[in-house]
């Protein structure tokens, strides 16, 4: 089995290099190889926005032959009851920058609100049960932009009614899809979508370990 993981940062990434024998086989898109179990694990840091991760993962899929995807890292909570360090595991991906809405829901697969793999879904939220971990099933979206202030945050909230926001999941959900490649979107969060203080390597930790225990069931 090949599976690729995508983080858009190198702080994303420290705790799988901890975890798993990686050595990087592509400088130009910053991927990695290791083995895990008789499985093939492809990582990759993408860099922070929607057309990186899109093309990492069709490079994914087009060069390395990826059974499936796992995105993991930060993302910005969008309501008060998604607390710093609780994770969030995407029920479907969407934009909040593609306007208007109408447009989006032509262009995008499953009219704009992309649902990841529901085995993969399954199989990790009954890891999060067994070990306790806070997390909510909810919509992650994705933009172009940092999210620092409370009007920005709830501005989108209440366009998307989603839990969390990052600049990255809805990419790689719609590339994905449109490739008929199984994904699912991890993140754990780091910041309450207002420029205040971050903890982007506790929450990524968070996730990396999640989908170290999601690695070792498939």
């Amino acid at each position: 089995m090949r599976i690729g993981i995508i983080a858009a940062m190198e702080k994303e990434i420290k705790k799988y290099q901890e975890i798993y024998d990686l050595k990087k086989i592509n400088e130009i898109f910053d991927i990695y190889e290791g083995k895990f179990q008789n499985k093939i694990i492809l990582l990759c840091v993408c860099g922070i926005g929607k057309v990186n991760a899109a093309a990492t993962t069709q490079h994914f899929i087009d060069q390395y032959q990826v059974d499936c995807i796992i995105n993991s890292g930060c993302a910005g909570s969008l309501i008060e009851s998604v607390k710093v360090l609780d994770t969030i595991i995407a029920s479907y991906v969407t934009y909040h920058d593609f306007t208007p809405i109408r447009v989006m829901k032509e262009c995008v697969p499953q009219h704009g609100r992309i649902q990841p793999d529901q085995k993969l879904t399954e199989m990790t939220i009954n890891i999060l049960k067994k070990q306790k971990t806070n997390y909510q099933l909810g919509g992650i979206c994705s933009g172009d932009c940092f999210v620092t202030s409370s009007k920005k945050r709830d501005q989108i909230y209440q366009e998307t009614s989603c839990l969390a926001v990052d600049m990255e999941s809805a990419s790689i959900g719609h590339i994905a899809t449109k490739n008929k490649v199984p994904f699912i979107i991890i993140r754990s969060i780091s910041d309450f979508a207002d420029g205040v203080t971050e903890q982007e390597e506790k929450a990524a930790n968070i996730s990396a370990f999640i989908v170290q225990e999601l690695v070792s069931n498939l």
